[in-house]
């Protein structure tokens, strides 16, 4: 395994540290184990219509064959697993009849960013006639990076190595540590995923909450995760 602790150079790497209210004097050196901050990627398909049917492509796939505007959830999730990217096993959806609805990528297609779904919404009819996709959790971490203000907690079996902290986590990643100063590289130039990252952490200060990068899921900051960290100040 390697540790990258090459240095941040573009733009995108320097970050958006609004979140962060006061410069910290102390950020403790720590060391992220990449593979803790995969997941499986959500996507939303919402539809705006009363009629008419829609189809959705994938990866360069031809396109499904019409979908109904008030489809069950297993409805769509059949007609995904029938294109040849995704395949059978690869995709869930969840959802109400005419959505919107939630799909996630597993299986073959796990842990990685994959395209956004394609919608064809030309036969739809009535209200705004649309369908529309978005994203809503991605696999990895945008461009390649993990987000300044990242929440971390230490992973217990790996005592010196950090994950997004979850509190629902049952490997350390509970209790929150601090949040990540800058943004990390977590995919290198040739597209390979490092294993591990070096960072500093925020662990005292003042941190606007509304401002951090993740809102919601792991990796994002809770009542019991500010707890956590009685030497931070959270504001607004």
């Amino acid at each position: 395994m390697s540790t990258d602790i090459s240095l941040q150079t573009t733009t995108y790497q320097v970050g958006n540290k609004q979140w962060l209210l006061d410069e910290p004097t102390f950020k403790p050196n720590v060391t992220l184990d990449i593979s803790k901050f995969s997941r499986d990627e959500a996507q939303l398909l919402t539809i705006d219509a009363t009629g008419g049917t829609y189809t959705l492509a994938f990866d360069g796939s031809d396109p499904t064959a019409g979908i109904a505007e008030a489809a069950t959830a297993a409805a769509v999730q059949a007609a995904l697993a029938g294109l040849s990217t995704i395949g059978a096993g690869n995709v869930s959806v969840s959802g109400a009849d005419g959505g919107p609805y939630t799909v996630i990528f597993q299986g073959a297609l796990a842990s990685q960013d994959v395209p956004l779904l394609v919608a064809d919404d030309a036969l739809l009819t009535g209200g705004g006639s649309s369908a529309t996709v978005s994203l809503v959790n991605p696999a990895h971490y945008a461009n390649g990076y993990i987000p300044s203000g990242t929440a971390i907690g230490e992973i217990t079996a790996t005592p010196g190595l950090f994950g997004p902290y979850d509190d629902t986590a049952v490997d350390g990643r509970d209790v929150c540590y601090g949040l990540t100063y800058a943004d990390v590289r977590a995919v290198h130039q040739n597209g390979t995923v490092a294993d591990m990252v070096g960072t500093g952490a925020v662990v005292s200060g003042a941190v606007s909450a509304s401002k951090l990068p993740f809102q919601s899921g792991t990796g994002s900051i809770d009542a019991n995760g500010k707890a956590d960290l009685p030497t931070i100040r959270f504001e607004a």
